[in-house]
């Protein structure tokens, strides 16, 4: 063991100890309980019981407790149910158990219980870590590995190899349980395990520590890349719009942000951020489904990812008030006429005779809707969505100012047969907004 330890813990801190009682876990409560005396910090631990392997796992968490009462470590004991989440948020059972001990982890730092969480990750782990990652088609971000230390989590076995950790076990005579899982090689994290990396330390003895050179490196590119790729992203509304100029290597980066910022937990492929790059080569409408109901839009110049939702229903009869559909907002109130003529066509708002409007409807877009344009001539209001370059997300959610199927109001211009005119005797001011609207 060595004191790479060192470079994470500093005097005073209190560290939680992930614990699941396996040997790797309890030789690094033992190694930084014995150090934090001298060191001047203090150990506790945490033990997660993720509802998996029924009476073993709950076998497994006994045993953790014992050994904190003998040793007179403090323990933070929690229950999970793994396999609930990951049947409700379709991940696999490996990643949910994940998640819920990330959960539980996030919990203890942020209610300051906690400095720092350690937990058992070895010199193997990181290597079957990034050759995992790269059999899966990961980008450099897999490439990098297990992080020594970020958002409070800290590695201080990263290392150190497995043989150090078995040697130390020996040494202390120290107790421990064997999750039988880790022998099922159906599991590609333990088939690489047991059979790939075996085999690669015969041929390059000093492999995992080559691959741990590499993952620095490439953790460091990393970083610089993000850096490059972080103000290509523009929030508005909850939608995350990036330029489909941007050089896909960048792109792909600013996607993967984006997905994540959307709330993507569930496992992602390389395949994902891929398909939302593919958009910049499609024309405007191209579209993709992404987990967790994100998808992803070309909209002109740009890529567009947003929530997708189903198409609302929103129908009620026209008066003067505030009305909200998804992200827009409509606004009718009445306007003296003198000031309704001066102010026509100025400060973003639409100027519309009242009286034009009565028994109307205020809704969204149907079927066969049409619009006459202020300055003459009718279309189809979907073509003429496509000419004012409205977005296809947006243009279901936008609230109009309707007769039967004559517009009047398109939530970007009123029509001919709604304009103030010589005869007009009551004005309204119309005004639409939404925060994703270009």
């Amino acid at each position: 063991m060595n004191d790479y330890y060192a470079r994470f813990i500093g005097r005073g801190d209190k560290i939680a100890v992930a614990v699941s009682g396996g040997s790797d876990s309890v030789a690094l409560l033992h190694f930084l309980l014995h150090k934090s005396e001298k060191d001047g910090f203090s150990v506790f631990a945490v033990n997660v019981e993720h509802g998996i392997r029924g009476d073993r796992s709950r076998r497994d968490s006994a045993f953790v407790k014992e050994l904190c009462e003998k040793w007179g470590v403090p323990l933070f004991a929690f229950s999970a149910d793994a396999p609930a989440r990951a049947a409700r948020e379709k991940i696999s059972l490996e990643h949910a158990a994940r998640e819920e001990r990330y959960d539980v982890f996030c919990r203890l730092l942020a209610e300051k219980k906690a400095d720092k969480i350690a937990t058992a990750h070895h010199l193997g782990d990181n290597a079957e870590t990034v050759l995992f990652h790269l059999l899966r088609g990961s980008s450099l971000k897999g490439a990098a590995g297990i992080p020594p230390s970020r958002d409070g989590i800290i590695r201080p076995f990263l290392t150190t190899p497995k043989a150090e950790i078995t040697d130390y076990i020996r040494l202390h005579n120290l107790p421990y349980v064997e999750d039988e899982t880790n022998e099922d090689r159906k599991i590609t994290r333990n088939f690489i395990r047991a059979e790939v990396l075996p085999r690669l330390k015969e041929i390059f003895p000093e492999g995992e520590r080559a691959l741990l050179r590499f993952c620095e490196i490439a953790r460091e590119e990393d970083a610089f890349l993000d850096d490059l790729a972080s103000p290509l992203t523009k929030e508005e509304g909850g939608a995350y719009r990036i330029p489909a100029s941007a050089p896909r290597v960048l792109l792909r980066r600013a996607a993967l942000s984006a997905m994540k910022r959307l709330g993507i937990r569930s496992e992602y492929a390389f395949a994902h951020v891929e398909s939302v790059a593919a958009l910049a080569d499609g024309g405007t409408g191209a579209r993709v489904d992404l987990p967790d109901g994100v998808a992803a839009e070309r909209e002109y110049g740009d890529i567009v990812l947003f929530p997708a939702r189903e198409k609302p229903f929103f129908e009620v009869p026209f008066a003067a008030g505030v009305y909200r559909c998804g992200a827009g907002t409509l606004t009718v109130e009445p306007c003296a006429v003198d000031i309704a003529r001066a102010r026509c066509g100025g400060e973003g708002a639409f100027y519309a005779d009242a009286d034009k409007l009565s028994g109307t409807l205020i809704r969204t877009r149907r079927e066969g809707d049409v619009f006459r344009k202020f300055g003459g001539g009718s279309k189809k209001l979907k073509d003429y969505y496509i000419d004012e370059k409205i977005p296809r997300r947006l243009r279901d959610e936008m609230l109009l100012i309707a007769r039967g199927k004559e517009i009047l109001f398109a939530g970007t211009e009123i029509s001919r047969d709604a304009k103030l005119d010589e005869r007009t005797e009551r004005a309204v001011k119309i005004t639409y907004e939404t925060q994703r609207r270009r």
